[in-house]
């Protein structure tokens, strides 16, 4: 990974820091601190076949914003395992927040709905199976505090409108994947790829605040104003 470069006032290089150096010294500080940590979540799933997690790092994050806002409501969108459900609902539960989380596989709602009851969640989350792109729209116009996207990537740019829709002013619009387009060179990019970028800048279209965190493969962070 690229460092950091720092520079004097006449334009000089003065010092370097290491990006993944970094990640692995902030890994150290809160490793004793992150739970539920993602691969001990991981290594207690039955099955391997599941789409990738958040990462620490971002657990880590959406905790703090969580203590920071005391939400009431949040809404997921693509459960999986439910590392990110579980992170979530163990600082929502301090003020009595819930969770909505949908999962358009069937088999993997109800392995979810096993792991929140041994993650001790379950009382602080509703899952509900089907396609995203179905039940957004019977959701009302601000009912959420959070609104967290994870879903499959092609779609981002399709469910942004509802995203923001169900949102509370005020409230937070968290994002997964942002970083897709820059893990590998334009001409190679993947459907995925093509439409994270699209959805990255058509944000910037909405009444939104917004940033693109560089930690796992990229996270936006958006406040509805």
């Amino acid at each position: 990974m690229h460092p950091f470069l720092y520079y004097s006032e006449h334009g000089e290089v003065i010092m370097k820091l290491d990006y993944q150096k970094a990640i692995d010294y902030i890994e150290q500080i809160y490793s004793a601190q992150d739970e539920p940590k993602m691969l001990d979540y991981i290594c207690r799933v039955s099955r391997n076949d599941f789409g990738p997690t958040i990462e620490d790092d971002i657990a880590r994050l959406f905790k703090v914003l969580i203590h920071l806002t005391k939400p009431k409501r949040i809404l997921e969108i693509g459960t999986s395992i439910g590392f990110s459900t579980t992170s979530m609902a163990l600082a929502a539960k301090n003020y009595g927040g819930k969770i909505t989380t949908l999962e358009i596989d069937e088999s993997w709602a109800e392995i979810a709905k096993q792991i929140f009851r041994r993650e001790g969640v379950s009382d602080s989350i509703e899952v509900v199976t089907g396609d995203a792109q179905d039940l957004l729209p019977t959701f009302p116009d601000e009912s959420f505090d959070i609104v967290f996207q994870d879903s499959s990537k092609i779609h981002y740019p399709v469910m942004l409108k509802d995203c923001l829709r169900v949102l509370k002013k005020g409230g937070l619009f968290l994002v997964d994947d942002s970083l897709f387009p820059v893990l590998r060179n334009e001409e190679d990019w993947s459907d995925s790829d093509a439409k994270i970028h699209e959805f990255n800048k058509a944000l910037l279209d909405f009444s939104v605040k917004s940033t693109i965190l560089p930690i796992g493969d990229g996270c936006t962070v958006a406040v509805k104003i």
